[in-house]
């Protein structure tokens, strides 16, 4: 897009703090600071959904860490897109609504992300977690409330930038991939497909980018992974389902290699500690967070080993909440 139609005004407190932006309608995209851009993309796409012309003024409070892998992102778009909705007095399908802040986010601030975040942004349960097919946009609640355990993330201060590049050049490759196995995309092949296609004798493959059998093979088996857990979930078998958050996160470094020195020691210092269920990376990696699955008698001995062994972090302890509600402020 060359420009926002929408007009309104967005102080930030929390994404750039004391910052003002003012965006008059058809302004170019350009001229409007990219933190601000995550607001211009949901109004433009809220407009086109329900057809209401955007003109508000609104202020953004967070205690949200930016840049932490996180979701700030989604966790903004959907905000904004409920307090629109709200406003102007709307009910987008929610499905509707998570593409569209999608597309915000590719569009307007250019980054190729996928859709789970923006998913559970809008439709996140206490006490559940989501199992989402990314294609077909189909999704499934299953329960994740063990009262004996809880999650703990640890935010390791190195902040991570997805429109950096790293993020989109693995998306290219597990996409060009995909197309040298002719199909759509690599939810359709499962592991011993991939084995098999890039071990046939004689087979050209020089085409594809650089390691793109690893950054293949860690889509094929997180996807493997996914369905396992969501049978675990389903089974309350949390000792299985740690052990897929552990095998996760080994993917994600060597495979993928979305980690960092900082995320490694994190999740390392987590297996460490008795009482942990499992712990990963969270995010798209490259810096921000890890998250630790701990039984609530174990939750301090692993904070105070967090603040030891990895002085430069911070955690804090959290349970699966819920998505994007209304607050109502004069009750």
């Amino acid at each position: 897009s060359s420009g926002i139609n929408a007009e309104y005004g967005v102080t930030s407190a929390s994404v750039t703090p004391n910052k003002y932006c003012y965006v008059p309608g058809t302004t170019p995209l350009e001229d409007v600071p990219l933190w601000a851009r995550y607001v211009a993309g949901v109004a433009m796409g809220f407009q086109d959904v329900t057809g209401c012309g955007v003109s508000v003024e609104l202020a953004v409070v967070s205690n949200l860490p930016m840049g932490a892998g996180l979701s700030s992102s989604a966790s903004l778009e959907v905000a904004v897109f409920s307090l629109l909705e709200r406003l102007y007095k709307v009910d987008v399908a929610s499905v509707d609504k998570i593409r569209a802040c999608q597309k915000a986010e590719h569009r307007y601030a250019n980054v190729p992300c996928g859709i789970m975040d923006q998913f559970i942004a809008t439709l996140g349960d206490a006490g559940y977690a989501l199992l989402i097919n990314c294609e077909t946009n189909e999704f499934e609640k299953v329960p994740f409330r063990d009262e004996g355990l809880l999650l703990v993330v640890t935010d390791t201060h190195k902040k991570h930038e997805l429109a950096g590049g790293e993020y989109a050049k693995r998306r290219a490759t597990c996409e060009a991939v995909a197309q040298s196995l002719g199909v759509g995309s690599l939810a359709e092949v499962d592991l011993d497909k991939l084995v098999k296609h890039f071990c046939v004798p004689g087979r050209d493959m020089s085409h594809l980018p650089n390691k793109a059998y690893p950054r293949a093979r860690h889509v094929v088996t997180e996807i493997d992974r996914a369905r396992k857990a969501k049978d675990c979930l389903v089974a309350g078998d949390m000792r299985m389902f740690g052990l897929l958050m552990n095998a996760s996160h080994k993917s994600l470094a060597d495979d993928y290699q979305v980690t960092c020195t900082e995320l490694d020691e994190v999740v390392s210092v987590a297996w460490g500690t008795e009482g942990v269920v499992g712990s990963r990376m969270t995010g798209g990696g490259f810096g921000g967070c890890a998250i630790t699955l701990v039984k609530r008698s174990a939750e301090q001995v692993l904070l105070e080993r967090l603040a030891r062994l990895c002085p430069y972090s911070s955690s804090f302890s959290t349970t699966a909440g819920n998505g994007a509600r209304a607050w109502d402020l004069s009750a």
